[in-house]
């Protein structure tokens, strides 16, 4: 019993490679059986690619991160279903639906005054001025992210690395707010 050695069967990883008609695939894997595999949410034709563990993690770790993501959402919008009057930060809403709900836009009175009304739409035409001077890629940037879009979605619509969208998305924020703090 002392004398066994104890021999470890070496983990194999494998990425998955979305086979597609230009997908260039060198001479080993030209005869690489294809078959259908799961990349973030999708079923898709595929050959298998030996790699190392840490080759394998920092591959996935994105799409395990935008998966999670996803899921995390799905619940939300379920529960939201379920509870109609649970309002998220993804969630859109109208001015009247955010009048009902009271955050803060009514008055003493339930109504706003006249000159409430007028300077929310100096506000709202304030904002339209500053984002028609943005230029065409930050206000794709705004526009996806207003719709929930997530900032991994948005780079590769528009050719930036997540971060890189994170980074400019706040800068474009902190901007408007700046030019846009003597309306508040």
């Amino acid at each position: 019993m002392g004398n066994q050695k104890k021999t470890r069967v070496k983990e194999q990883y494998f990425i998955p490679l979305e086979v597609k008609e230009e997908t260039i695939i060198t001479k080993e894997f030209e005869d690489a059986p294809r078959m259908w595999s799961k990349i973030g949410n999708r079923k898709v034709r595929t050959i298998l690619v030996p790699a190392t563990r840490e080759q394998y993690e920092a591959y996935m770790r994105p799409e395990w991160k935008e998966d999670k993501r996803q899921q995390r959402l799905a619940e939300k919008r379920m529960k939201q279903e379920e509870d109609k009057t649970l309002q998220g930060w993804d969630t859109p809403v109208s001015y009247e639906q955010l009048r009902e709900t009271g955050y803060g836009f009514l008055g003493a009175t339930e109504q706003d005054s006249l000159e409430e009304i007028v300077e929310k739409e100096e506000l709202l035409e304030a904002l339209r001025r500053e984002l028609a001077q943005l230029e065409e890629l930050d206000r794709t940037i705004l526009e996806m992210f207003s719709r929930g879009i997530s900032e991994a979605a948005i780079g590769q619509e528009v050719g930036l690395s997540q971060k890189g969208v994170n980074k400019r998305k706040h800068r474009l924020l902190a901007a408007l707010r700046e030019r846009l703090e003597a309306y508040r």
